[in-house]
This record gives structure tokens, sequence and C-alpha cells, in this order.
């Protein structure tokens, strides 16, 4: 049964720039072609063998790795899993970059069986449970898809792979404090997200099991792969109790095994939505207006109540 688990963040990689219309460049274009999958910097490719080395000295190693699907996290998984002697489990779109609400369409991910041939160990096998907005989340939201999918995750894992007690999850800024967040159950907890960090959190209470159903007492999915493009994340009842039981944060950011400390650490600042209009039947009309300044456009401050 999983009791602990590593959630790092991707070492330093290069820049990308998005424009007001949604157009997407890199300074160094990704071997995938995604515009918004930049590859890491050779400085990030040490810091991500710092980290492999790291993970395997810790008296709990962990037994699988999960890996967010864009090429950089990829390369940081990749070290990792050779200085754990083993392969990268899978990837999966419910730990993938936060892309703030936007009119225009933001890249999807690549697909296993490209990233796979970039990286022969990892498992194509693996059923992904979240398919990514291609239009972005609100914060609120990506709070909600961390919750969601780390219970399907877990329980995923105690079912399929009773042997396993640790894993690690490599994936972005956002979305580590997301997780982080979801797994203690405090929606207001500070995070700590530098390249390459590492958070440890352990399991409260492993007898207790998941009720497959959000905050309105509706059922919502335990299996299968949901597309965020075609509905709307459950929001289970994490908040003020954490996902499964809870779950302790044992280490929260660490870098101190890295050369350089800690670098580019990140906090929620704001929506990150672009000042447009957007689209009714998005749901995220009301959120957007809250921010609205005197002259129309979309303020940056934070108004998601997560």
């Amino acid at each position: 049964m999983l009791e602990t688990i590593y959630i790092v963040r991707h070492g330093f990689r290069s820049n990308w720039v998005v424009s007001n219309s949604g157009a997407y460049d890199a300074t160094i274009k990704s071997p995938t072609g995604i515009p918004s999958d930049p590859p890491l910097t050779s400085y990030g490719v040490d810091q991500a063998k710092q980290l492999g080395a790291h993970l395997a000295s810790l008296p709990v190693r962990p037994q699988q790795i999960y890996s967010s699907p864009y090429y950089r996290c990829l390369q940081t998984s990749d070290p990792i899993a050779k200085a754990l002697d083993i392969g990268i489990e899978g990837i999966e779109g419910g730990i993938a970059e936060w892309f703030g609400v936007a009119p225009f369409d933001h890249p999807l991910p690549p697909t296993a069986e490209l990233l796979n041939t970039f990286f022969p160990s990892l498992n194509t096998a693996y059923t992904q449970i979240i398919t990514p907005a291609i239009r972005g989340e609100t914060m609120a939201q990506i709070h909600d898809r961390a919750a969601y999918t780390l219970t399907r995750l877990i329980t995923y894992i105690d079912e399929a792979h009773p042997d396993v007690t640790a894993i690690v999850l490599v994936s972005h800024a956002a979305a580590v404090i997301a997780a982080g967040r979801a797994l203690v159950g405090d929606p207001d907890m500070d995070v700590g997200a530098g390249t390459c960090s590492n958070s440890m959190y352990k399991r409260k209470d492993p007898s207790v099991t998941a009720e497959w159903v959000d905050v309105d007492g509706k059922e919502v999915p335990r299996t299968g792969t949901l597309d965020l493009n075609k509905v709307t994340i459950p929001v289970l009842p994490w908040r003020g109790k954490g996902v499964l039981g809870g779950w302790s944060c044992d280490v929260n950011g660490d870098c101190s095994f890295l050369s350089g400390g800690e670098e580019r650490n990140w906090w929620f600042g704001g929506d990150e939505a672009w000042d447009f209009p957007i689209a009714k039947g998005t749901g995220v009309v009301k959120t957007m207006r809250e921010g609205m300044t005197a002259d129309g456009a979309i303020g940056k401050a934070e108004h998601a109540k997560i």
C-alpha cells in the first residue's frame, strides 16, 4: 500500500513565450515540435541528475515514477529512473502544466508513444487519468484536478501495485503546489516549488478508502480517462481533510542537495488569464468578471476561491 509520495519539480528549463493572440514560440525548439514544450537547459539536466542521486540515497526510495507528459519533466524523470534503476511507470495529464483560461487553444502535450522514442524506459501501457483542457483552467480548477488525480492514482496503485509503498511525481510548479495542498487538505499551504525541489508526503491513515462522490454528493468516475475538453473536473471534498484521509508534509520544497540551492521558486500570483472576454459556457465567466478593472481588462489578482 502506498505510504510515501515525493513530489518534485522539473529542472531549469529553456524559455517559451505566448502572445496575446495565442501564438507560442520557444527560445530552443523542443524535440517534440511543440513550442510550449521546451527542453531543460544543460544546467537543468545537471539538477535532474543531482535530484536522482538524492532520491536514490533516501531511506525510503521511490519504486515508481509518474511524470507530467511534457518533455522537460521526462528529461527530469530519466536520470531519476537511472539512479533508482527502474523505468518511468507512465505519463499523467493530471499532473501536467497549468495554463490559465484563454480564448484560444493551448498546445496539448506529446503522446506517450512520441515521448517513448526519446525516453525508452517510459511505459506506454499506462492509461492516463486526465486529458488536459486546451482552453486552460482557473486556479480553483487546477487544485481540484490535482485532488481528483491523486485520489484516482493512489487508489490505482493500492489496487494494481499493492507492493509499492513509495512513488515520485515529476511535475511543474503550479501542479506541485496544488498537489501538495490537496494531499494535506490546506488550500493556503505554502509549498516550496524551486526547480528540482523535492517534497515528501506521508499517509496518515492507510485504512481510509476513496468515496467516489463530489461535494454535491454526486457520483464521479473512478475509471477511464477524463477529457477536460468535454467535462469539468469533479470537485472532491479535499479541502480541510486532504486526499484519502490526509497526508502530512514531512519535507517541503527541499533544495539543499542541489549545487545551486533553491532557484526559480514560484507562487500563485493570479489566474494567469488573458485580457480578453471569455466565451459563455466555459464556466469561468464569473471568476473573470470579479477580476475586471475599470477599463474592462482582466486583473491579475488571485480571485479564485481554492
